[in-house]
């Protein structure tokens, strides 16, 4: 059960990277197309803890970051828990 939890934490988690993702790329390519969302999706994959960083830091909107943090900690917490409770 904690299993399942850490990884919907996780879901939740790159749900919000890739939110800010859309709103990076939005700004970037507002005209965008195929090859700039397959790329996107792309390195966000790579990198979607930091994404969220960038609206944040330009535009003082926290509220990504902060989903996203607290969901991979939720998630690392819980993925302890899991590992603890086979044992």
């Amino acid at each position: 059960m904690y299993a399942i939890m850490s990884y919907l934490c996780y879901l939740v988690s790159a749900i919000a990277g890739y939110m800010a993702a859309f709103d990076l790329l939005v700004q970037v390519f507002p005209d965008y197309g195929f090859i700039e969302l397959t790329t996107g999706f792309v390195v966000t994959l790579m990198f979607f803890p930091l994404v969220p960083l960038y609206p944040g830091i330009n535009s003082g909107e926290w509220l990504l970051a902060i989903i996203c943090y607290a969901s991979i900690i939720l998630g690392v917490i819980l993925g302890n828990q899991a590992r603890k409770s086979k044992t």
